[in-house]
């Protein structure tokens, strides 16, 4: 069987993989020039890895970890809590504080559930969890940043639900590949052979006589035995356009939001331990990530902002240069040098923003509409599961497992 496959980011590349090892052929078409979309690493002139995009490879992210450990990755700890974030004045939240700040947050949910159903905002949920001063939070103001999007535009129901049970059985400090976390992507791409055509973005999918037609915006057509698509969601809204798809599924895909998030990688100097602080009253944070020896940071700090008001707030349409003063002014524990990255999803043609979340409309029906195929086509991406790194290669086995089922 021959498989046509949209994307060579994590879920694509997986997928694609996985039907190689299945005996199938593959073809793979990026419109990027490089392997791994949205998860990309790179370095900094003092020679620290940095991460574009995806970077927290949580304790239970078996699939990520398990690939790792075949590749001969060793994946190493941040040194940080990811949750449990510090403030200016040196305090963190308890294990027993954040439980309950996720179970006030779920029984807001349920309970405007109850009375409404299932259209209710993030912002709703969280005033109803916390009250009016709910922004000024710092739980909130994490939550906020970490989902994306305008907390008014995404479901509080499925958001609160999400977050269900990460308080209990809580474990510190994800990790990271210490060669960076796009060495998995580079390397699936080394074994799947020179299978990848880049500068090659796909603008239609049709099928038709048990045969699936991609064409490219150059106008080139490929022709395969069935496809998977594993491009980003606002690109998937376009090329559903020519596919008859159960209703379920193509009103999971037309109302989930695509957030907008961007990163400010520096190179910085100093003997500070590594910590990840919020900034003052405001939903964006920073982090120092532990070195080798697990006492000191590392010499690269990067500032996350989540969602198109945090990034306006920053001026980022100006350059990094106010972004990169705010985030000196509070991390004092460290030099920061002028020397940066800044990475803005929202402006990435390629990706089109950061990574997505259920819009109003959502239902939970809708959380298992792509566990099934479309004739011969099969869906994957971030999009399609759950909005990780680990998630996204899982979204491209389960892809693979589909198109191959008998």
């Amino acid at each position: 069987m021959k498989v046509l496959v949209a994307g060579a980011g994590l879920a694509g590349l997986n997928a694609a993989w996985e039907l190689q090892k299945a005996g199938h052929r593959v073809e793979v078409f990026e419109s990027n020039t490089r392997v791994g979309g949205r998860c990309w690493s790179e370095r900094l002139p003092n020679g620290e890895v940095f991460e574009h995009g995806g970077e927290f490879i949580d304790v239970n992210d078996h699939t990520i970890r398990r690939l790792c450990a075949e590749f001969g990755l060793p994946i190493v700890g941040l040194g940080i809590s990811f949750d449990r974030r510090r403030q200016v004045d040196g305090s963190i939240m308890s294990k027993e504080e954040l439980a309950a700040h996720i179970s006030a947050l779920s029984a807001a949910a349920e309970r405007l559930c109850a009375s409404r159903g299932y259209r209710v905002s993030l912002r709703e949920v969280a005033r109803e969890a916390y009250g009016p001063d709910y922004e000024s939070l710092p739980y909130c103001q994490k939550l906020f940043a970490t989902t994306t999007c305008d907390p008014d535009q995404v479901n509080g129901i499925a958001i609160a639900r999400m977050f269900q049970g990460h308080g209990n059985g809580y474990i510190e400090h994800r990790g990271r590949v210490m060669a960076g976390n796009d060495a998995v992507a580079r390397e699936i791409h080394r074994r799947i052979g020179d299978v990848v055509r880049f500068d090659t973005p796909i603008v239609e999918v049709r099928q038709a006589e048990g045969q699936v037609t991609m064409r490219s915006a150059s106008g080139e057509t490929f022709t395969g035995d069935a496809a998977v698509i594993a491009v980003p969601l606002p690109k998937l809204k376009r090329l559903i356009a020519t596919l008859e798809l159960p209703a379920l599924m193509r009103k999971a895909i037309e109302g989930r939001v695509m957030g907008a998030a961007a990163k400010l990688n520096t190179m910085v100097s100093g003997k500070a331990t590594p910590r990840g602080v919020q900034a003052p009253n405001a939903p964006w944070w920073s982090w120092s990530t532990a070195d080798n020896s697990g006492e000191h940071a590392r010499g690269s700090l990067t500032s996350y902002a989540g969602g198109r008001a945090t990034m306006a707030s920053l001026k980022l349409e100006d350059g990094p240069d106010y972004w990169l003063e705010q985030t000196r002014a509070y991390r004092t524990d460290l030099e920061v040098s002028d020397i940066c990255v800044l990475t803005n999803w929202a402006t990435d043609p390629h990706a089109e923003g950061a990574y997505s979340m259920p819009g109003l409309d959502w239902e939970p029906e809708q959380d298992r509409v792509f566990d099934q195929k479309v004739g011969s086509i099969a869906f994957a991406g971030e999009h399609t599961h759950y909005a990780s790194l680990n998630g996204a290669l899982e979204s491209g086995a389960r892809a693979a497992k589909l198109l191959t089922l008998i």
